[in-house]
């Protein structure tokens, strides 16, 4: 039997609507076609390489350098390509054709090998290295026989089916026997192909840091994955623009929709004009607040100050990760687009909104009367005296600027009153040694293991053993740890409330135990404060403690933290050094006198909890609409939800990529505003019900990933409760 001829055509033109004359651009050197040519001829079951250009007098220039390469070329329809192709075959009689784009310079003749094995053993008629997605953008081409070919140049009537060669082959299945090669990873999110400048740039970079001069596929990854910053240069385009245009043309979008998609020219592009796919959204593009962050990773140890504020835990590379203004509950980038802000809203420390006049005129006021002196502001005294007052069985106050502090100030305290060092926790409380040394394992590979992404490098290992954690609501625990350390624990120190509410007994017999052993008290409000009541939220749960510490909401975005306590407690601070510059400034004091003020005059705690359960139930209403299966958990003005499937964080991912398109900024966390009115949650829970829309078809479709522009986000942290 006569072995069956292979040819490879590659199809390149210099009239590229995104990129004229591409074709002949360098890449490391040399014109983008030559690259192409060279990779294609290494593959061992190819026989013959044929550049099939168009009859447009501007590929003459084209033309000469692939003849003066020593290969064969055709001249053919410029629009009409699938007739180009079949004239190709034809003329150079071909038996089969795998055809390859002139934008894939870095095609890897062993992918091309491995899908002709593939054909061939199941003696197909058609054969991609796709359906789903898993080869780079760049990596993808199909194959296929030629009667194939001439039945698809008999009966194709549409636009896109003419124009893109293969449609026609791959819709219908019940005519064409078809396989698919996959990568056993998913690489679908990178992107080697050459369709923008910007693409040519990456390219070069690319191949500029890879040490060997022909890379294969997976010697450009390693590369990538050394320097993932490059990914930046080209990742704000989407796959295939050039097959979602030709769909819009014919307008056979509804056609489209339950394709499986299977070859370089269907991938991640069925449903194009449809809300469940990405390609109806507009394209997120790089600008200045992105670029700004890569110099600022070159500057900034982790490139922020605040681990919560990493664009990498929101949509790497894509987030907008700094704002030149901000109002209400909007934000401005640094390119001057406006979101509105449903997520975390400062991290949750802008209570009241962004710039809140009432707060701002006040601070105002003391900047003009000097936050500084050497003389000490009566505002501190006058902030200790309203938080006792919110607050009767607090007698003594210390003031500090954050929350991770002035929990470490409470627990030195209550070391100080007590003379002992353990402490028993529940919750997140800061960056402190005394908190993240109950990651110190005695076997230092151990280290980490209790909070996930809380490394304790850099405490000492002395301290290990001195902060033991609990879980929340699990009672049992937490006396069966009072009774193994008895005598030894200085505080127990943990959130009041969080993800849940307490189970009944729980902080009642909490509180009865700390007072048998002569354990302080320590309730950690930093994020719970002055959101369900005015004030801490153990005031609605009818415990108290003996130390209560706040920040964050007090001070609506402006720095302040309050220690507050029981006299016989606090008195301790007298016994340690405890003391700093800073606390004593003006603006921190005046801002949460403003801003306590106003919370009070205005019921915002009321307005918090309305507005956190319209997005909860919205949430929950949206989710069974359209079978998503989610978590809902959170106090009302603190919400979160999880996708529960296999892969959360490409969901989450997706979710905050969609939203961002939508023109907010949110993730899967809602921290209530007084600055969010019924309009932004109307607004938001339309956005919500797009999204979840297209999740749930992205999750039927069994490759949500394939819909992302950019990285899977990075998992935060852990939090104990």
């Amino acid at each position: 039997m006569t072995k069956p001829k292979v040819i490879a055509i590659i199809q390149a033109r210099m009239g590229s609507t995104r990129f004229p004359g591409k074709m002949l651009h360098l890449l490391a050197g040399k014109p983008l076609v030559h690259h192409v040519l060279d990779r294609v001829r290494k593959a061992h079951h190819v026989d013959d390489v044929i550049l099939a250009t168009s009859d447009h007098c501007n590929n003459l220039p084209l033309i000469e350098e692939v003849k003066k390469k020593g290969f064969n070329y055709f001249v053919g329809s410029e629009n009409d390509v699938l007739d180009r192709y079949y004239q190709c075959a034809k003329r150079f009689g071909a038996d089969v054709i795998v055809r390859i784009t002139g934008d894939c310079p870095l095609i890897d003749p062993e992918i091309i090998d491995k899908t002709i094995e593939l054909f061939n053993e199941n003696h197909a008629d058609y054969a991609s290295n796709g359906n789903p997605d898993t080869f780079p953008d760049g990596m993808d081409f199909d194959m296929f026989t030629f009667q194939s070919l001439e039945k698809a140049w008999n009966e194709a009537k549409l636009h896109s089916e003419r124009e893109h060669v293969t449609p026609y082959i791959w819709k219908n299945k019940n005519l064409f026997k078809q396989v698919h090669l996959h990568h056993h990873e998913d690489l679908s999110n990178l992107r080697f192909t050459v369709d923008e400048k910007e693409d040519l740039t990456f390219l070069n970079e690319l191949l500029l840091r890879t040490d060997c001069a022909d890379p294969k596929l997976h010697e450009l990854v390693h590369t990538i994955r050394t320097y993932p910053e490059l990914m930046m240069i080209n990742n704000m385009f989407a796959r295939n623009e050039g097959y979602a245009k030709s769909l819009r043309e014919d307008a056979i979008c509804k056609e489209t929709h339950n394709e499986n998609n299977s070859n370089n020219n269907n991938n991640n592009i069925q449903n194009t004009n449809n809300a469940n796919t990405h390609n109806s959204l507009p394209k997120i593009h790089i600008g200045k607040s992105q670029q700004l962050y890569e110099k600022a990773k070159k500057l900034i140890p982790g490139g922020t100050q605040l681990l919560s504020k990493r664009p990498e835990l929101f949509l790497p590379h894509l987030w907008p990760a700094y704002y030149e203004k901000a109002k209400g509950c909007s934000v401005w980038d640094l390119d001057g687009n406006e979101y509105l802000d449903l997520c975390y809203m400062g991290i949750g420390t802008s209570i009241l909104g962004y710039a809140d006049d009432d707060v701002d005129v006040a601070v105002k006021s003391a900047i003009d009367r000097s936050t500084k002196s050497t003389l000490n502001c009566p505002e501190e005294v006058e902030l200790a005296e309203v938080l006792c007052d919110l607050h009767p069985w607090a007698e003594n106050v210390r003031f500090a600027r954050t929350g991770g502090e002035a929990v470490a100030i409470a627990v030195r305290i209550a070391r100080a009153k007590t003379g002992k060092d353990i402490i028993l926790f529940c919750g997140y409380h800061g960056w402190h040694d005394w908190y993240i040394s109950t990651n110190l394992a005695s076997d230092t590979s151990l280290d980490g293991h209790l909070l996930p992404g809380l490394e304790p490098k850099g405490v000492p290992r002395s301290l290990q053993g001195t902060s033991i954690p609990f879980h929340y609501n699990d009672i049992d625990e937490f006396v069966r740890l009072v009774q193994t350390y008895q005598g030894k624990i200085a505080a127990v120190v943990m959130e009041p409330l969080r993800g849940c509410y307490p189970q009944p007994g729980f902080l009642e017999k909490i509180r009865h135990v700390t007072q048998e052993h002569n354990i302080v008290l320590v309730f950690d409000e930093v994020s719970s404060g002055f959101r369900l009541t005015l004030g801490g939220a153990h005031l609605n749960l009818g415990v108290n403690p003996d130390v209560a510490v706040f920040a964050k909401a007090m001070g609506n975005g402006y720095p302040i933290a309050a220690i507050i306590g029981k006299r016989i407690i606090m008195e301790a601070a007298q016994e340690s050094f405890i003391s700093s510059s800073f606390w004593t400034e003006r603006i921190g004091f005046t801002a949460a006198l403003a801003t306590i003020a106003k919370l009070k005059e205005n019921n915002i705690p009321s307005h918090l909890n309305i507005m956190g359960k319209k997005v909860q139930d919205g949430w929950k209403c949206l989710a069974e609409k359209y079978g998503l299966k989610i978590s809902v958990v959170g106090i009302y003005p603190l919400s979160s939800f999880s996708f529960l499937y296999e892969k959360p964080l490409v969901l989450k991912t997706l979710f905050t990529q969609i939203m961002l398109q939508k023109g907010f900024l949110a993730t899967t966390a809602y921290f209530a505003s007084y600055a969010h009115k019924d309009e932004h949650i109307t607004k938001y829970l339309s956005a919500v019900d797009e999204a979840f829309n297209f999740i749930a078809n992205a999750v039927t479709e069994g490759n949500p990933k394939k819909y992302l522009q950019g990285p899977v986000c990075h998992s935060g942290f852990a939090r104990l409760t």
